[in-house]
């Protein structure tokens, strides 16, 4: 249900360009120091990412995977993605998340990268067919944290977001929406998977590819499906948008 304008928004925001720093000038006749070599390899160990990698490394071939039980972040509510509480949710869900990894950091805990936003829609309609109206959609919008993250950690990270929301100038909104996004625990389950390279508002026919191969090994589709946005809409172009679809499974 991603075929809306408004997921221009649904992406983090872009990170702070790193401070330039001037290089001082050499004095004139001055002799360069040869380079040390380095005794050990110096690469920083890559921080895990808690996003299972099977929701991100889809492709145009539709299968079927079994994800993994995982711990997420999320916050729920109606509606279309244009709608002000949708962008309001979207800022609170990032900024709790954003918040537990640098507390992690500065408390020197593991942390972790923030993966792909992840959406769950569905309708709450009997219309069998066709695109249900936006004022009967309902979603869920995630993000992936380590299985270690306690429900103590949450509460405290959505106090430290409102009182700093509150330092720069009474955010009352964000706060409102801080207070809804909960820590779930989602079980292992198999979805049916593709990736879908184009605007969003060509979702319809990758979906009828991905039903179709489920027909094929008599699996039945689910009313929900998910959504990894792996592209940012404000900087790639429609036509070079990359989505991974995933739809829940019956039975």
């Amino acid at each position: 249900m991603a075929s809306k304008k408004a997921l221009a928004r649904k992406t983090v925001p872009p990170p702070a360009a790193k401070a330039a720093t001037k290089t001082p000038a050499k004095p004139r006749g001055a002799r360069a120091a040869a380079p040390k070599k380095p005794t050990t390899d110096a690469s920083p160990t890559p921080m895990p990412m808690p996003m299972p990698a099977m929701l991100l490394d889809a492709t145009s071939e539709p299968d079927v995977v079994d994800v993994p039980a995982r711990s997420v972040l999320e916050i729920e509510g109606a509606g279309a993605p244009g709608d002000a509480a949708f962008q309001a949710a979207l800022g609170a869900v990032y900024g709790v998340t954003y918040t537990v990894k640098f507390a992690r950091k500065f408390a020197g805990r593991p942390t972790f990268r923030v993966g792909a936003l992840e959406g769950r829609w569905t309708a709450e309609t009997t219309q069998a067919h066709g695109r249900p109206p936006p004022s009967t959609w309902r979603w869920q919008v995630r993000l992936s944290v380590p299985d270690d993250v306690d429900d103590g950690e949450v509460e405290a990270t959505i106090a430290a977001v409102i009182e700093k929301a509150g330092k720069r100038g009474g955010k009352l909104e964000a706060s409102a929406e801080a207070k809804r996004v909960r820590l779930r625990r989602l079980p292992a389950t198999r979805l049916g998977r593709v990736l879908h390279v184009g605007p969003y508002a060509d979702e319809p026919a990758t979906f009828a590819r991905l039903e179709a191969r489920l027909a094929r090994e008599g699996l039945t589709p689910g009313r929900a499906h998910l959504e990894v946005y792996l592209g940012d809409p404000r900087r790639v172009a429609p036509a070079k948008l990359r989505t991974v679809l995933l739809r829940e499974l019956e039975g």
